[in-house]
């Protein structure tokens, strides 16, 4: 947009220049020849763009050095063809392509090296402060909180914030779950699977669809020969560990150091 409305004022500045000139020669002035010839600004619009994306694809000085000498060549180029084929089709006189590319030879050469050199040079200072300056986008990691207590009721409705590091393990009892903790069993009004999705999973652990054992709470597992197995807990209550469960529970049992196998 900024490129377009400096284009659009070098126009303009080269009718008002044209009307002065022709007012001081005493000679014809004539907007729309004018404007035929300003048309030289247009082709900065297309050519300058495809300089941009060249110039960003390399490095080397001679490479950026030979794009500015070539965007030069087609601008002076593309200008007397522009001219040419518009004074065709919308003017009663066409103007001839080598008479428009000597004109624009002369008057153009030098401002057209210094424009597409100015560029490049704009387009390097910004890549090398991109480049010292790299913007970096922090991924924020979600932090997965697990359940860390749970609030029960006793028999006289009284409530109890216990922590899940002291309970040995879930039992279900549908609709509810039975907690049972190092002191007490309590009755949970939530199932099974609802309250395993909360808690930590390398620490409470399905040993069968209607258990989640606390895996720190596990002293020892013996297999029963049959592809189960029994688990003592600290307590010294035996669960079944399900065979479909087995493998899962070995990988996390085996995996701490303080745990014994018989």
């Amino acid at each position: 947009m900024l490129l377009g409305a400096a284009l659009l004022l070098l126009i303009f500045a080269t009718l008002g220049i044209d009307f002065l000139f022709a007012q001081f020669q005493n000679s014809s002035f004539y907007i729309s020849e004018s404007l035929l010839f300003s048309s030289y600004w247009l082709l900065f619009l297309p050519l300058l763009n495809i300089q941009r994306k060249l110039a960003k694809q390399t490095q080397k000085t001679s490479y950026k050095l030979l794009i500015v000498g070539l965007a030069t060549t087609a601008h002076l180029l593309c200008y007397p063809a522009l001219v040419w084929l518009l004074s065709k089709f919308f003017y009663y006189h066409t103007f001839s392509f080598w008479q428009t590319f000597d004109y624009g030879l002369t008057a153009y050469f030098i401002k057209t090296i210094i424009i597409y050199g100015l560029s490049l040079v704009i387009i390097t200072i910004h890549k090398n402060n991109l480049s010292n300056n790299p913007i970096t986008v922090e991924e924020e990691i979600p932090v997965q909180r697990f359940l860390t207590s749970i609030i029960v009721s006793d028999s006289n409705n009284k409530k109890t914030a216990i922590d899940t590091n002291d309970i040995l393990y879930f039992s279900a009892s549908s609709p509810y779950v039975n907690i049972h903790h190092q002191s007490k069993k309590y009755l949970h009004t939530e199932t099974l699977k609802s309250i395993e999705a909360k808690l930590d999973n390398h620490q409470f652990i399905r040993i069968h669809k209607s258990h989640l054992v606390n895996i720190c709470k596990v002293v020892c597992y013996k297999s029963r020969l049959n592809g189960d197995y029994d688990l003592t807990l600290t307590d010294d209550t035996v669960l079944r560990l399900s065979r479909n469960y087995a493998a899962a529970f070995k990988a996390c049992f085996e995996g701490r150091p303080h745990l014994t196998t018989k």
